[in-house]
């Protein structure tokens, strides 16, 4: 995050050009009246501008370049600064009101990220939470951020009700993310040669492909990054377009396991290359016990690629229909078609071949570069 945004330079208090006016023509022994004539101007818009209820406008100001010596770049410099003082004043006072707006975002959370300044003063970070949205008010935020939950596609359910503020932060702090990866122009047949070298990552540590994947990614104009979960999101990943050169993934590393983590990535991946440039796609999987929860057909299209791109369906239906689940088979198997035995056993699991927890020792937990270095 940029620090003059974190920080903006906003200063409390300016002078009023006619502060600055009263002050010469009292130092020069000038009165009113005299200044009015050699201005060829009334007395009452003298008065007027040191009592702060007029301006000194451009033309004005070349007078008194001619006649008190001091810059029509100065007049009109003590204008602007005092008149955005003004607003910036104007401004506060109206928004005081809305303060308590920033109350349903997850502020801890983003101070931790440093994507807020680290302070308690509650205009302060109304002012920091306005610039990180980009938008000038909360009435703009919430017109913004509706049509944006308007485009969103994702499964449904009644668990919990989507929290739009701790899921607009994470999208942005994504996006924030995002402006610093570098990608070409988007292709969806390089990104789809991409795909074929990042499966073979599956098999490596994280400190070994989480760059690559990156950068394999950028070289296609897909930027992905990785942003912790908010409290209230309970996401996976997202997908989404920048515009119609670059499109973007944000993965939460939810569950911290590499066969989420890579059913995930594939799954967004499905998207970009499946679906058009308009909607937002959002995973998630909670949901009530027994509820029924209706998967989109974009969304069951993508589960679908993922799934076969990381596990060969003909190779699969062999696998299961021997019935030989074992650590050792299991393994023998993740070998043939060059994967990690993780990825091998949450498809079992998903697929009820096998009971949950069974093999977890066959899965791998990491923590991606970026949160070891926090």
């Amino acid at each position: 995050m940029a620090e003059n945004i974190l920080y903006p330079y906003n200063p409390d208090y300016s002078v009023h050009p006619g502060e600055y006016l009263e002050e010469i023509l009292e130092s020069r022994g000038i009165k009113k009246r005299e200044a009015a004539d050699r201005l060829s101007i009334s007395v009452k818009t003298i008065s007027q501008i040191i009592n702060k209820k007029a301006y000194i406008t451009p033309d004005l100001a070349i007078q008194f370049e001619r006649v008190l010596g001091v810059s029509a770049n100065i007049w009109n410099n003590m204008n602007s600064n005092y008149r955005l003082y003004e607003a910036r004043l104007n401004e506060t006072e109206r928004l005081e009101k809305d303060v308590s707006w920033i109350d349903q975002f997850p502020i801890k959370d983003m101070k931790e990220r440093k994507f807020l300044p680290d302070t308690g003063n509650k205009e302060t970070l109304f002012e920091a939470l306005l610039s990180f949205f980009g938008v000038s008010s909360p009435t703009a935020w919430d017109k913004y951020y509706k049509k944006l939950l308007a485009s969103v596609c994702c499964k449904k359910s009644g668990a919990y009700e989507d929290n739009l503020p701790h899921l607009a932060s994470w999208i942005r702090e994504g996006e924030i993310k995002a402006q610093t990866i570098a990608t070409g122009v988007y292709s969806g047949k390089v990104f789809r040669e991409k795909l074929d070298k990042i499966r073979k990552l599956t098999i490596e540590p994280v400190e070994s492909f989480e760059l690559k994947l990156v950068n394999l990614c950028a070289e296609a104009g897909v930027a992905v990054v990785f942003v912790p979960e908010c409290e209230k999101t309970h996401i996976w990943g997202i997908t989404r377009w920048i515009n119609s050169k670059k499109a973007l993934i944000i993965l939460s590393l939810r569950y911290k396991t590499n066969d989420h983590f890579w059913f995930s990535f594939f799954h967004e991946a499905g998207h970009i290359l499946l679906d058009g440039k308009k909607l937002t796609f959002v995973e998630n999987n909670r949901k009530k016990d027994g509820e029924k929860v209706k998967i989109p057909k974009e969304e069951q299209r993508a589960n679908e690629f993922a799934g076969s791109i990381l596990i060969p369906e003909d190779e699969y239906k062999i696998f299961i229909a021997a019935r030989n689940f074992s650590t050792y088979s299991i393994e023998r198997f993740a070998k043939k078609i060059s994967i990690h035995m993780g990825i091998i056993v949450g498809r079992l699991e998903h697929d009820g071949v096998i009971r949950y927890g069974r093999y977890q020792y066959c899965k791998e937990k990491f923590k991606f570069i970026e949160s070891n270095q926090k």
